[in-house]
């Protein structure tokens, strides 16, 4: 007789939206048109944006609403995230760190209705290195499993040395660190037929990954954890002229020692393609234990079935379909499995 898999399927990639927290985004303004100050919908979107999901408001709010679509789905756990709008990363370190720490209380309660259910991740105020140092320690010590953090901060890469310390506190707390880019920082060009999300955030996520390579975070610091959305970008499917450039070109090797591809088995990915050819590839690229379900719910672009995306799939195995739909997420998040 076959084995019984019991372990819980788990979406790494879910979103709120919590009132409480962007109220007080609200008192906010940012002004300008630098990179890095765009809003994460631009208005030639927003009516598309708010239209789009078939799942109602609710869902970005409360937890009772998640439950059945979840069982629906077949998932028993998701992680729980907010992206911070974009104005919170260019307040002063005080009023950042303000909304922070109102998020990541809300996400604790949040999270706390149905521990069974849902695990969640807090967030930082990522302008202040020294305040987000600080706020890792409360968000674990109030049950948070993690941090989420945008591609970039005030269009500033992630890799640079003003953010080391971050990171340096991220391995040493073994603190997941998940990855999300709230549209593009240069996207003059991209404001038309939603290119902006389908083009323009591949492209932070690669631009995200890459920074943290060329800039030796990933050799200076071996142990973070480090997860990116929707597949992380382009990277995992096109690195070969990056490994090109860094046999070709002196400046690609000053803060590395091998090829952009060798790093690729060191980050994590969710599932959200919407290819099961991508996903193969991506298993093949990356290894089967870098890889976790994910569907973007309840917004956006979501894979409305995630357990039949990866089942389906005719290239993976029975162990990587099990990794994948929630035995990586359970270590990662130190869920019993």
């Amino acid at each position: 007789m076959a084995k019984i898999n019991t372990y819980p399927k788990i979406d790494i990639h879910t979103h709120v939206a919590l009132p409480e927290v962007l109220a007080l985004v609200k008192n906010v303004k940012i002004k300008g048109k630098e990179p890095g100050k765009q809003h994460w919908v631009p208005k030639s979107s927003m009516k598309g944006h708010a239209q789009q999901s078939v799942f109602p408001a609710a869902t970005l709010s409360k937890p009772k609403a998640r439950l059945k679509h979840m069982d629906k789905m077949g998932v028993d756990m998701q992680v729980i995230t907010m992206n911070l709008p974009t104005p919170s990363y260019w307040a002063d370190g005080e009023t950042g760190q303000g909304i922070a720490r109102q998020c990541n209380e809300s996400i604790a309660d949040f999270v706390a209705s149905y521990p069974e259910r849902y695990i969640g991740i807090g967030t930082v105020p990522l302008q202040d290195v020294t305040r987000s140092v600080k706020e890792m320690d409360y968000l674990a010590n109030i049950g948070l499993k993690g941090v989420t953090i945008p591609s970039h901060i005030r269009a500033k890469d992630l890799g640079i040395k003003k953010f080391r310390k971050f990171w340096a506190k991220a391995e040493a707390m073994n603190m997941p660190v998940y990855i999300h880019p709230r549209g593009f920082t240069h996207d003059e060009r991209l404001h038309e037929y939603f290119l902006w999300n389908s083009v323009g955030q591949p492209l932070e996520e690669t631009l995200a990954m890459t920074s943290l390579i060329y800039e030796g975070i990933m050799d200076d610091f071996p142990k973070l954890k480090i997860s990116v959305a929707h597949g992380g970008g382009y990277l995992p499917y096109y690195a070969g002229r990056t490994d090109k450039a860094y046999e070709s070109r002196a400046e690609t090797r000053t803060n590395i020692s091998h090829r952009p591809s060798d790093y690729l088995s060191r980050f994590f990915y969710d599932t959200v393609v919407f290819d099961r050819d991508v996903l193969a590839l991506l298993v093949k690229k990356a290894g089967d234990k870098q890889v976790m379900m994910g569907t973007d719910y309840p917004r956006g672009e979501i894979e409305e079935d995630p357990i039949g995306f990866v089942k389906k799939s005719k290239t993976l195995s029975r162990k990587s379909k099990d990794r994948i739909m929630g035995l990586n997420a359970a270590k990662m998040f130190k869920v019993k499995a």
